[in-house]
C-alpha cells in the first residue's frame, strides 16, 4: 500500500515537471502597441499615394485597432512561423504572373537574414514598422489577387471588371490567426480551370521560353477581373476567339462562331444576365448608323429603305412616306426614326437575346451567314451575331416545356415581335482572352482585334 502511494506521488511530480518544462512563457507584445498606434494614425511615405493605397491603409488601421494595436507577425523580438509563410506567400505571387518585388520580399528576407545572425532576434526598435509593412504587403498582394489594383478601364473604356467584393480585414485577421498564410491568400485567387491552366503554362514558359510570357501574365490578370462565381451554367463570349460557349459545370454544352464589333465599334466587355428572348424582333436603327451609313446611301438609292423593309417613323409614331422626305434637311431628318420590320431581311435575324447593360448591346441572329466563314470576324457595330441562334434559343427556353423546337421555329417566323421573359436568368460573360488553355494543357493564342494586349503590356513594364 505504501509503495503504491509513493509511486503515485512520484508519477504526479514527474508529470508536473514535464508540464512545467513544456510551458512557453507568454510573450508580452503590448510594449509595441503605442508605436503601432502612432504609426497607423498617419500615412507613411511607403504607402502608395493613390486611392487604392489609402483604401488599403484604412483596412490596415482598422485591423490593428481591432487587435489593440498588437503586432500580427512578430512575437516579442522573434519572427513567427506565420511571418515565414507570409513571405513565402508573397514570393509565390510569381505563380500568378505578379512581381514579388512589388511587395518588398527582398527587404523582408534581408531582415530575417540579419535576425538569424542574431540568434533569430529582431531589432525591437524596428518591430512596429516591420509588422506594419508586412501587413501592408499582405493587403497589397490580396488586392492584386482580387484584380483591384489595375482598372481595366485604363486599357479600354468599356471594360468593366467584376467587383469581387471581399472583406479584406476579415481575410487578413484569418491569416494573422493562422500558422500558414498561403492557403488564406489562395482563397482570393480565381479558381477556374483556365486560370490554373495558365499558371501551369507560366511555369513551363519560364523553364522553356517561347516568347509568350507577357501574354500569359496578361491573361491571368484578365481572369482576376472576372467574377469569382461565373454561375452553374452561363454563356461565355471570348471576343478575340470569335466564339461563344454555353458552359455547364466547367464543360461546354453548346459552342458556335460569332461576329463581334469591329475595331471602330468595339464590343464592350462585362458580365450580365440574360433576361429576355425576343422572337421576330423589330430593329430600331441606331442614330449613328442612320447618319453615317443610310442617309448617304439614300441620296443615290432612294428605294433602299423599301427593299430592306425599313419604315420611317415620325415623332408621333406615324409611318412617314419616304418620297415626301427632304433627305437634305438635316433638322427634319434628325426627328425621324428608322425601324426594320421582322422578317428574313431584318438585321437582327429571327431572334435576339437581351441582357440589360449600359451599352445597349445584345446577341442576335443574322441573315448574313457567310460572315461566319471568315477567319477574322470583328465586323459588327458592337452587338454579337450568332452562328446558331436557334440552338441558343432552344437552350435558354428549356425551362419552358411549352416552347418545343417546333414552337420556337413558329415564333421566330411569326412576323411579329414577341418578347418572352426567361424563367431562369442566365449569366452572360463577354470577355477578352488572347491565350486559351486547351484540354491537353497546351495554349492557343488568338487574334488581338482591339490591340488590347499592346495597351496592357505597357502596365507590365
Amino acid at each position: 500500500m505504501g509503495t503504491n502511494f509513493l509511486r503515485l506521488v512520484a508519477s504526479s511530480l514527474a508529470l508536473t515537471l514535464v508540464v512545467a518544462c513544456d510551458r512557453t512563457p507568454k510573450v508580452d507584445n503590448s510594449r509595441y502597441a503605442p508605436a503601432i498606434q502612432h504609426l497607423v494614425g498617419s500615412t507613411p511615405a511607403w504607402v502608395d499615394g493613390d486611392k487604392a493605397g489609402s483604401t488599403l491603409w484604412k483596412v490596415e488601421r482598422d485591423f490593428y485597432a481591432s487587435r489593440d494595436n498588437l503586432p500580427a507577425w512578430i512575437d516579442g523580438d522573434k519572427p513567427t512561423t506565420r511571418l515565414a509563410t507570409l513571405i513565402d506567400g508573397l514570393k509565390a505571387s510569381e505563380d500568378h504572373g505578379l512581381n514579388p518585388a512589388r511587395y518588398g520580399t527582398d527587404k523582408f528576407e534581408q531582415t530575417l537574414a540579419l535576425a538569424k545572425q542574431n540568434k533569430d532576434r529582431l531589432d525591437v526598435a524596428k518591430v512596429p514598422e516591420l509588422d506594419a509593412r508586412l501587413t501592408y504587403a499582405y493587403l497589397k498582394y490580396a488586392s492584386d489577387l482580387l484584380g483591384w489594383s489595375v482598372n481595366p478601364k485604363s486599357i479600354y473604356e468599356d471594360w468593366i471588371a467584376a467587383p469581387n467584393k471581399v472583406d479584406l480585414k476579415e481575410n487578413l485577421a484569418k491569416a494573422a490567426a493562422s500558422d500558414n498564410v498561403r492557403p488564406v491568400l489562395g482563397e482570393l485567387a480565381p479558381r477556374h480551370p483556365q486560370y490554373e491552366g495558365l499558371q501551369a503554362a507560366l511555369q513551363r514558359e519560364r523553364q522553356m521560353p517561347t516568347g509568350h510570357l507577357d501574354e500569359i501574365r496578361m491573361n491571368l490578370q484578365r481572369w482576376r477581373w472576372m467574377p469569382r462565381d461565373l454561375g452553374e451554367r452561363y454563356v461565355f463570349v471570348n471576343v478575340p476567339a470569335y466564339q461563344m460557349q454555353v458552359i455547364e459545370g466547367d464543360k461546354p454544352v453548346l459552342a458556335m462562331r460569332v461576329v463581334v464589333g469591329d475595331p471602330t465599334h468595339q464590343t464592350p466587355l462585362f458580365s450580365g444576365e440574360m433576361t429576355t428572348i425576343v422572337f421576330s424582333p423589330n430593329w430600331n436603327v441606331p442614330e449613328s448608323i442612320i447618319r453615317k451609313e443610310m442617309l448617304p446611301r439614300l441620296v443615290d438609292d432612294p428605294g433602299y429603305l423599301e427593299r430592306q423593309d425599313i419604315q420611317v417613323v415620325g415623332t408621333s409614331g406615324e409611318v412617314v412616306d419616304t418620297e415626301a422626305v427632304d433627305w437634305g434637311d438635316e433638322s427634319a431628318v434628325s426627328r425621324l426614326h428608322f425601324r426594320q420590320e421582322p422578317g428574313p431581311k431584318n438585321a437582327l435575324g429571327l431572334v435576339k437575346f437581351q441582357f440589360p447593360n449600359p451599352f445597349d448591346v445584345y446577341m442576335h441572329d443574322t441573315p448574313q451567314d457567310a460572315l461566319f466563314n471568315k477567319p477574322r470576324r470583328a465586323l459588327s457595330h458592337g452587338c454579337i451575331r450568332l452562328e446558331n441562334a436557334v440552338g441558343l434559343a432552344q437552350y435558354v427556353m428549356r425551362d419552358k416545356p411549352e416552347y418545343t423546337p417546333e414552337k420556337i421555329n413558329e415564333e421566330m417566323n411569326a412576323g411579329r415581335e414577341h418578347a418572352v421573359p426567361l424563367k431562369e436568368h442566365v449569366p452572360v460573360h463577354i470577355a477578352y482572352f488572347t491565350a486559351w488553355v486547351n484540354p491537353d494543357g497546351s495554349l492557343t493564342y488568338t487574334d488581338d482585334p482591339y490591340r488590347l494586349d499592346e495597351k496592357q503590356k505597357e502596365q507590365l513594364r
